[in-house]
């Protein structure tokens, strides 16, 4: 018989004994501050700021939609900050997984917050 391995799309699992909140609370650490288009239809870009307002030092993991001004999805970004201290501020950066163009809009699709030892 061979081995099943189960992939689960959450950090979570590797770190469960860390701690994890993949919930409204570390969605509301995290904001985005930017959202371009590639110039020449190249792969989009969203950047913003990570607050982490937890009373532990944590990995962030962020997930981001990308549409069109239609609305029409273009796209997929992550992003992954290593740990970042109880009340301090950090940079994250996710580029698309597809070429886009024109005006985009992005959304923040879900964040996860580990808490490292």
């Amino acid at each position: 018989m061979r081995p099943v391995t189960l992939l689960i799309g959450s950090a979570c699992v590797a770190v469960a004994l860390a701690g994890c909140s993949a919930s409204a609370t570390a969605k509301k650490d995290v904001t985005i501050t930017a959202c371009t288009s590639g110039p020449a239809g190249g792969h989009p870009t969203a950047s913003g700021r990570i607050v982490n307002h937890s009373s532990k030092s944590s990995v962030y993991t962020i997930h981001v939609k990308f549409s069109d001004s239609a609305g029409n999805g273009v796209g997929d970004g992550l992003a992954a900050v290593a740990k970042v201290d109880p009340g301090t501020t950090a940079r994250w950066h996710a580029t698309g997984s597809v070429n886009a163009k024109g005006a985009l809009k992005c959304k923040l699709s879900s964040v996860t917050r580990n808490a490292v030892p």
